[in-house]
């Protein structure tokens, strides 16, 4: 007859290090050179659509450049008592939405209120399952539910 182990009845803490996404990077880089291109042939004026199309192009990849040089952060949800951390600054109303291969981490820092974006390539699919599971048991609250006496 096997033993059946005893599981913990707690958690492990989720620790990730966000950086940015280099499909982010190259998806905004094309996004530059296609409006550029796409500008050159419209029906501006010639004159006008070569120095708005390089323009275009520029503003676009320094922000394809500014996405890639973002720094990395660290993320820690303890079990559910703990207060999750950024960077290790304990962070408020954490909450997870998926967009199809995309999960956006939202908070609150004081008041002002900030996000995570993890592509594909940035969170492989176990620790993406580790995460949901993490943001769903700091969702659910531990508190007695308050009942009129």
């Amino acid at each position: 007859m096997r033993r059946r182990r005893h599981l913990s009845a707690t958690s492990a803490p989720f620790r990730c290090e966000w950086r940015p996404s280099r499909w982010l990077s190259c998806a905004l880089s094309g996004l530059a050179v296609l409006a550029a291109i796409s500008i050159v042939n419209c029906d501006l004026a010639p004159a006008l659509a070569w120095p708005l199309g390089a323009c275009v192009l520029v503003l676009g990849l320094l922000q394809a450049r500014a996405e890639s040089r973002r720094p990395a952060r660290k993320l820690l949800i303890p079990p559910p008592p703990g207060a999750p951390c950024v960077d290790g600054s304990p962070v408020q109303r954490l909450e997870l939405l998926e967009r199809g291969p995309l999960l956006v981490l939202r908070w609150r820092l004081g008041r002002h209120r900030q996000q995570l974006l993890f592509w594909p390539d940035t969170l492989p699919r176990a620790q993406r399952r580790e995460l949901r599971l993490a943001v769903r048991a700091h969702g659910v609250s531990r508190q007695p539910p308050g009942v009129a006496p």
